[in-house]
């Protein structure tokens, strides 16, 4: 079997990469937990060394690693370009930010110290949405506390995968350090089932998370979950308006409207809800949609035509719900796997398709009465991964985020991650975290010394 990989503006074939098969996965396995051996016992300046060369790399191949992003999953040229630069500033946190985080902890009071030790090779299993960014997260902070990958990109992007494994070599990465993994989803279970994976991240659905999450169970190997989302964006009556709108409107489309983050449901204050509503519609509908690779562009298509129908069909959905679409909604003619900037009101929220991640350039907006309503509104999901709470009040809006069931809140802004951060999700959206003091920590093992009297 082979994966293709194709161009999601003009259904151009731009690949096929063969599939590894069970020979050739175990090779890759024994070249990652070979990999760790050597790795693991490599002084520290040496690897944050690497690190170094790697933000080096990824800051001169932006570009070119830009183009390769938008021509496998279709998203615009700038955004594309400015994901390959976050990996790069990522690295170099890390680098900077190193030594700090691996420090030995002491405990007051007694004899000892926790030190933090790599637990060995991580498989990793990565989508498509953000395929430099999305895995770099991860790595870094794996390779940086000693730990090797091996990685399950998504089928779709299997250029961006080999890119990757080029990458962590051309920056002086030892063989064994990254290892790009081509198999289906249903060959994932005898990877974790392996002795030679010590644990699994995972970014991705609900659903398939929660699988690898019961298999790596199955055999006591600690996962890490970043799955979907469906992020309140609460509009309090004393918002700024305008700057809320702009923003939201960014947070909803960017990525061709396919984060896990994004803004999916605005609930807005009903005193605000009609020029919050006619504003945000008309930035939305005058969003630029086409090639991606062109100057101007803020839309492009989505990254596979089935993901186009499956939102088509909760549009449709909706409206049976009672929902109306105040622009777009329709598949417009032509190639490509395009679907116009769209904006619905009216749905029920206790709707079996409110519930629903709308993983598209789809935005749900729902008027509430008082806090109260916004508050329970927020938390009616399964989801908990990201928020944002729009208020000049600033007590009043961290009193608002502390009710919020959700492993990020941004005040006045919208949620995204940051490399000096930790990211991660509550409830069905997941758990452990990446990124910041806690990311690095989080796939390794806090070894206690005590060190007893002479």
């Amino acid at each position: 079997m082979s994966f293709e990989s194709r161009n999601p503006a003009t259904g151009e074939l731009l690949g096929t990469y063969p599939e590894h098969d069970a020979a050739e996965t175990d090779k890759r396995l024994q070249l990652v937990w070979d990999g760790w051996q050597r790795w693991s016992r490599t002084p520290l300046p040496e690897r944050i060394a690497f690190l170094l060369r790697l933000a080096d790399l990824l800051e001169a191949r932006a570009e070119t690693y830009g183009r390769l992003i938008t021509s496998e999953m279709g998203k615009p040229l700038p955004e594309a370009i400015g994901e390959v630069k976050k990996a790069a500033s990522g690295a170099r946190h890390f680098a900077e930010a190193g030594e700090g985080y691996l420090a030995p902890q002491a405990i007051p009071g007694t004899p000892a110290h926790i030190i933090h030790e790599s637990v060995g090779p991580i498989f990793g299993v990565m989508p498509w949405n953000l395929p430099f960014w999305q895995v770099l997260r991860f790595f870094i902070p794996a390779a940086l506390v000693g730990n090797t990958v091996i990685v399950k990109h998504a089928e779709t992007v299997q250029g961006s995968a080999e890119a990757l494994e080029t990458l962590v070599r051309d920056a002086g990465g030892p063989e064994g350090l990254y290892v790009n993994l081509a198999i289906e989803r249903d060959k994932s279970a005898a990877v974790i089932a392996d002795p030679r994976i010590r644990a699994v991240t995972v970014t991705g659905s609900v659903a398939a998370g929660r699988a690898v999450a019961a298999e790596a169970g199955r055999h006591g190997k600690k996962v890490v979950l970043e799955l979907g989302g469906s992020d309140p964006f609460i509009v309090l009556e004393d918002a700024d308006l305008a700057q809320a709108v702009k923003l939201g409107v960014v947070s909803r489309y960017s990525n061709n409207a396919q984060s896990c983050i994004a803004a999916k449901r605005f609930l807005v204050a009903e005193s605000l809800v009609e020029a919050f509503t006619k504003a945000f519609v008309e930035q939305a509908a005058a969003l630029p949609m086409g090639d991606p690779a062109k100057d101007g562009i803020k839309l492009g298509p989505l990254a596979r035509g089935d993901l186009r129908d499956n939102v088509h069909r909760q549009v449709r959905d909706a409206v049976k719900a009672g929902a109306r679409v105040l622009t777009g909604g329709e598949i417009p003619a032509g190639p490509g796997n395009f679907y116009p900037p769209t904006v619905l009101v009216g749905l029920p929220p206790d709707a079996a398709i409110a519930q629903e991640e709308f993983f598209g350039p789809v935005a749900m907006i729902f008027p509430f009465k008082t806090e109260e309503d916004a508050i329970r509104l927020a938390n009616a999901t399964e989801f908990g991964l990201g928020a944002a709470v729009w208020s000049r009040d600033l007590a009043r809006a961290h009193r608002v985020a502390g009710r919020i069931e959700a492993g990020a809140i941004f005040i006045n802004d919208f949620t995204r991650s940051d490399p000096r951060a930790p990211f991660g999700g509550a409830k069905g959206s997941g758990f452990g975290r990446e990124l910041g003091a806690l990311g690095a920590l989080e796939l390794t093992n806090a070894k206690l010394v005590w060190q007893g009297g002479a």
